[in-house]
């Protein structure tokens, strides 16, 4: 019997993902009875935006309209038949699902439109398999890919299973190797968890040998909000850049915040910059980069930034606020940093400091407003913040007030 390792099996998968680079291609959503156009719409902008990122050339995206799920293809045959002649017409050689499909699904979206296919959930781990540098991104990683790949194992062997194995037995090695596939990645799996486990170890005894006495400030967020720009006005290391998903590793650096009043010392803060958060966030993203989260979880208090001319702005901040419960965050003391202030008009900035009206306007890339974050931060030394009223995004079940 013929048996392939493992890591030839998933390298196939990093293989498909690399030749994905450049790739045209044409994305897709369902919109059923209850879902509004517009949000669709805001979903796939998003979509084209995560594609980009992946180094792929979207050509054009379509709605399929369908009141249920197709247990097969998720969005049946017609509506695919659909999409799959826009695509090619287009020179699509890809299709792109905002919503996150089972293998079989995907198996059969291919066999129906005769192109490629891949899930949300897919495209998010191959954009962080792009940017994971150091060692304990990548095993993060590599972790997710296991743990997402794992059930999707049955059908890349089909062409095993036809064969016959034995006398008088159905299947043959197909099946067999699909169960070797299995117990090999799940020991691979095992293996990841314990080695970040003992990384796990390494950064907690990091975060007990930080100087004491200074507070512990992270800075989250929806991803691409400016999160590391900020971190580079506060203490002026950080490498800015505008994509998604540009900081994977957890950067630490010590900020200035000013003089003691009475002593005449310097007064500091160790200031984290985070992976940022994203709507349909991968479970198993946020299980694999458990140790880096744990940043947050320890942090003595939140700096959430948030894109204030984005035009989903408050819907980020939901999808922030909702994953901070998620992780264990959702009662730590924070403050509302919102951003690029510069691209908005004053009657903007004015509207916004009406419906945030704790929040700082501030804009990281000309310090604008900086300094009212500095003063917060001094609040953190003699003790935490003042306590205030939480916006309604900031709720475990938080509802927007106009809903």
């Amino acid at each position: 019997m013929h048996i392939v390792p493992i890591q030839f099996t998933i390298a196939c998968f990093y293989l498909e993902d690399s030749n994905l680079m450049e790739t045209k291609c044409l994305l897709i959503a369902r919109q059923g009875p209850g879902d509004h156009e517009d949000v669709i719409t805001d979903h796939l902008a998003e979509l084209e935006e995560l594609a980009r990122s992946c180094g792929m050339t979207p050509v054009g995206s379509q709605r399929l309209r369908r009141p249920f799920v197709d247990p097969r293809s998720f969005y049946g045959k017609g509506q695919l038949a659909f999409a799959s002649d826009e695509a090619k017409g287009s020179g699509a050689a890809l299709l792109i699902c905002d919503d996150e499909l089972s293998g079989s699904q995907v198996r059969n979206i291919e066999k129906t439109t005769g192109l490629k296919a891949m899930d949300r959930t897919g495209l998010i781990l191959t954009i962080f398999e792009q940017r994971a540098q150091t060692r304990e991104a990548r095993a993060q990683v590599e972790l997710a890919r296991y743990e997402y790949e794992l059930p999707r194992l049955k059908g890349a062997w089909t062409h095993l299973e036809r064969q016959v194995g034995g006398v008088g037995i159905r299947g043959g090695p197909g099946e067999t190797q699909i169960e070797v596939d299995r117990r090999m990645t799940r020991l691979r799996i095992s293996q990841l968890k314990r080695e970040l486990e003992h990384m796990e170890r390494v950064r907690q005894t990091q975060r007990e040998g930080r100087q004491p006495g200074l507070p512990r400030v992270s800075l989250v967020g929806y991803t691409n909000a400016g999160k590391t720009t900020l971190l580079r006005a506060l203490t002026g290391e950080g490498e800015p850049a505008d994509m998604l998903f540009a900081t994977l590793d957890t950067t630490t650096r010590k900020a200035w915040l000013g003089n003691d009043e009475n002593t005449g010392g310097p007064r500091h803060a160790l200031i984290s910059d985070t992976v940022g958060f994203i709507r349909k966030l991968p479970h198993q993203l946020v299980a694999a980069f458990r140790s880096t989260l744990g940043e947050v979880k320890t942090s003595d208090a939140l700096v959430i930034v948030s894109d204030a001319a984005h035009p989903d702005m408050e819907e980020h901040l939901r999808i922030v606020g909702t994953t901070l419960w998620e992780i264990g965050c959702g009662d730590h003391p924070r403050l509302l940093a919102l951003n690029q202030s510069d691209r908005l008009t004053r009657p903007q900035r004015l509207d916004l400091k009406r419906r945030h009206p704790q929040a700082a306007v501030i804009s990281a890339i000309d310090k604008t407003g900086i300094d009212e974050v500095r003063n917060w931060l001094l609040e953190l030394i003699p003790g935490t913040p003042q306590p205030r009223s939480p916006e309604w995004w900031e709720l475990k079940d938080g509802v927007p007030p106009d809903s």
